[in-house]
């Protein structure tokens, strides 16, 4: 008999490609900053970082191109995966980055030496996705090699948020489970008949809006979206009290949200919510009732082992060194912020275009900001820097602006970055090819200005592989937004 190395995670089928800009750790630093809390002290090494269940390995490969003073270790248990990411790797020369093949039960005992002590450990998309044990294995391995003050990032599916849809999943997966052959064909099947059932009006849809309205968006989901998503025989949504209590083994205490926004109360709850749910017990139930409040149904937790304080002075100092950088062309139109409580503040969101306006000159710092802005900005008082915080948040939510790192790690980054992207391009369209709609290409190329991963456009990677395949590439400015955020 065959042993399931898979321990009940579909792996007939390629995970999807996706990037992950909340595993960086200067988005991480900045969401502890925001949150009061110390960020990880590294040695005078660098940074250690690691991803738990880090699929084709694309936000650890722009990582490592993004930051040569880091070291980048990033796990999964296919060796597809690992294979195809050790590929681009080596195209790419990357010397800072170790990709390992191993699930979490060998990693949680790490007998051979394979992990040093860590700063980061980041998990997108796995810990809700797992069975109790190999949870547990995630817990220890966090345990045995986080170091003091170090940061541990999961993402997870969460309750109540999920609550309403998970007989949506257990269709789907019960379909993979009793269905001979490829996971994506029984995943296809059990779709259609969930379509069906909507649109034939049955009473668990007519009467549940929210899984309505995820089960119309299956409509147009891949088969690895769609596998990877909801077929997993461990998937069970947490809720935050549980999860927290889960990594209280590993001294863990959390610290604040990954989403920056979530990190401001009155961005996500009226004042008598956020009280409610600050009468709560302990922080862990106060996070739930939080979500109860906004029914989230995926949380982007930050834990630390050893949490410390910011005081009001060191937060400052932090947070005005924060340099930001606008993703989009000077005038593009904004996207709709929306907020649980619905649309920003019209307090916050009048520094929208001040802020893009300054940005538009180039990368500047929060401190740089607060000084232009308080001098231009009709009516500026003792709260416009609060305000100017919450703006910058919800612009950095909508993929507006990024963190942006320092000059010198720009330039030291670009020949990585660049090499990255020539590989990834030239993975993607061989021969040099002209992307089209059959073309899987990456959902982000890397950058050297934001230390992680920007959206491109399918006709900025097509103009940026004719520009790398010696063409003349028109129009002329094609390219200028990717040149500016250290793409090329």
């Amino acid at each position: 008999m065959t042993a399931d190395w898979t321990r009940g995670y579909a792996s007939d089928i390629d995970y999807t490609r996706g990037w992950y800009r909340e595993l960086s750790p200067l988005w991480l630093d900045t969401a502890l900053a925001l949150a009061g809390v110390a960020p990880p002290q590294p040695t005078e090494h660098g940074p250690v970082w690691l991803e738990l269940g880090c699929g084709h390995g694309l936000s650890a490969l722009a990582l490592a191109a993004a930051r040569p003073d880091m070291t980048v270790i990033a796990v999964d248990f296919n060796p597809t995966h690992i294979h195809g990411a050790q590929r681009l790797a080596q195209a790419a020369g990357l010397a800072n980055i170790r990709l390992v093949e191993a699930d979490f039960a060998e990693l949680a005992e790490d007998t051979t030496g394979l992990l040093p002590p860590l700063d980061y450990v980041a998990l997108h998309g796995v810990y809700t996705w797992v069975g109790d044990e190999s949870r547990r294995h995630i817990a220890r391995l966090i345990a045995r090699r986080l170091r003091p003050g170090g940061a541990a990032y999961l993402s997870y599916n969460c309750l109540p948020g999920w609550a309403a849809a998970m007989p949506v999943q257990f269709l789907l997966n019960a379909y993979g489970q009793a269905l001979p052959g490829p996971k994506a064909a029984a995943g296809d099947q059990a779709r259609d008949l969930l379509l069906h059932l909507l649109n034939q009006g049955a009473g668990y849809f007519t009467g549940n809006a929210a899984a309505s309205a995820r089960t119309d968006r299956l409509r147009g989901a891949t088969a690895p979206y769609l596998v990877h998503e909801y077929m997993h025989s461990g998937w069970r949504p947490a809720y935050h009290a549980q999860v927290a209590d889960d990594l209280a083994a590993a001294k863990l205490s959390y610290a604040g949200s990954a989403a920056w926004v979530e990190n401001f109360p009155d961005l996500m709850m009226t004042r008598a919510q956020q009280d409610m749910a600050a009468s709560a017990p302990t922080r862990a139930l106060a996070e739930t009732v939080k979500d109860y409040v906004t029914n989230q149904p995926l949380r982007r937790d930050i834990f630390v082992r050893g949490p410390l304080a910011l005081d009001a002075r060191q937060r400052v100092a932090r947070l005005g060194a924060l340099r930001l950088v606008a993703l989009g062309e000077p005038g593009a139109a904004l996207p709709d912020f929306t907020l649980p409580l619905g649309s920003p503040d019209p307090e916050v969101s009048r520094l929208f275009h001040p802020v893009l306006a300054v940005l538009a000159g180039g990368p500047a710092t929060l401190a740089d900001l607060v000084e232009h802005l308080a001098r231009t900005v009709p009516d500026w008082g003792p709260d416009s820097a609060g305000c100017l915080l919450r703006a910058v948040a919800i612009l950095v939510a909508g993929d507006v602006l990024s963190p942006c790192l320092a000059d010198g790690q720009i330039q030291a980054a670009l020949p990585g970055v660049r090499r990255l992207n020539q590989a990834l391009l030239a993975d993607s369209l061989p021969g040099g090819a002209a992307p089209d709609h059959e073309v899987r290409l990456p959902e982000r190329l890397a950058s050297a200005v934001t230390g992680g991963g920007v959206m491109a456009s399918v006709e900025e990677m097509g103009a940026l592989a004719a520009h790398w395949a010696g063409e003349v590439v028109m129009p002329p400015d094609a390219l200028s937004r990717l040149a500016r955020l250290g793409v090329l």
